[in-house]
């Protein structure tokens, strides 16, 4: 069982890193103007913009350490959320300071690259985190009402909280509870075979994906088939898959990977790299019901820390 951190509440001091690829300055400050509009105070690590010689990491891997550690022991800081996504993240997993995050459990929000993040934290941590919005695009464009609802009410410990889904979005049908866990696809098939590689066996696993083939998501799926680990979870929820190949063929390519194992599968779910992301609590209790209804049974944070601060 993964600890929960402790609530976002009005006031906090949410931090804003970049430990994958960079961003324009500009963009991120105006995307952290909605939560500045909310009463959070807001910082950035000073390597959101910086430009590494490869063009492709927002600065080193010793300047996006320093930076992201320099947050994690910051004990006035309340939340970490990112800049944007992109790559890099592997490659400071084996640096990042996990004990800092284990001593003061704080929740950690992003997607895509984040993914690795996720994991690590978790596995290393054992702290919970949340699948969800970053700046450079969600915070930026705008969340709809009831996604942004969403998000705020998990961070402060609501619950419990239901999502309905249409009757369109089921691949197969099935009622399902377990914890949840996913992210990026790709991701989470690089990490297999590291002392990162985080699953939850009994879980119910979330994935999305963008600018992936169909052969290579097969591929994916298959790699995962074949390590044994969807025979063990209880459910599958799809996100959106960006530039990820014609519909159809998707929808049959998940009936191919998943019918076999009789379980409960759901696509289309509001998140991924289409931007305005439902927030996804790793780590937390979920239940899939045959009423159309995904539901966060239990806070997924701290609920005491929320009377005592």
């Amino acid at each position: 069982m993964l600890t929960r951190p402790r609530p976002l509440l009005p006031g906090a001091h949410i931090a804003i890193l970049a430990a994958s690829s960079p961003s324009k300055i500009e963009r991120i400050r105006e995307a952290s103007a909605s939560l500045e509009a909310r009463g959070f105070r807001v910082s950035f690590a000073s390597n959101i913009d910086a430009l590494s010689a490869s063009g492709y990491l927002a600065g080193t891997d010793e300047l996006r350490v320093a930076e992201f550690n320099r947050f994690l022991n910051d004990s006035t800081v309340d939340a970490f959320f990112f800049a944007r996504g992109g790559y890099g993240a592997m490659r400071i997993l084996d640096r990042l300071d996990y004990d800092a995050m284990r001593r003061d459990p704080r929740p950690l929000v992003g997607f895509s690259d984040v993914t690795a993040l996720h994991a690590a934290f978790a596995l290393r941590s054992g702290v919970r985190s949340f699948h969800g919005p970053m700046l450079n695009l969600d915070f930026h464009d705008g969340l709809s009402p009831a996604i942004d609802d969403w998000l705020w009410s998990l961070l402060r410990g609501d619950t419990p909280l239901t999502w309905q889904f249409d009757p369109a979005q089921i691949v197969a049908e099935g009622e399902a509870e377990g914890l949840l866990f996913g992210g990026c696809l790709s991701l989470q098939a690089a990490l297999i075979g590291t002392r990162y590689d985080f699953w939850i066996n009994d879980g119910i696993w979330f994935f999305e994906d963008v600018g992936e083939p169909l052969y290579r998501i097969d591929r994916m799926l298959t790699h995962l088939r074949l390590s044994g680990r969807i025979s063990g979870i209880q459910g599958v929820i799809i996100g959106k898959l960006k530039d990820c190949g014609d519909d159809d063929q998707l929808l049959a390519l998940f009936h191919d990977a998943f019918d076999s194992f009789g379980i409960p599968v759901v696509r289309n779910f509001p998140f991924g790299h289409m931007g305005d992301n439902l927030l996804l609590p790793i780590g937390s209790a979920v239940h899939r019901t045959r009423r159309l209804e995904f539901t966060v049974t239990e806070p997924a944070v701290d609920a005491a820390e929320r009377v005592i601060r």
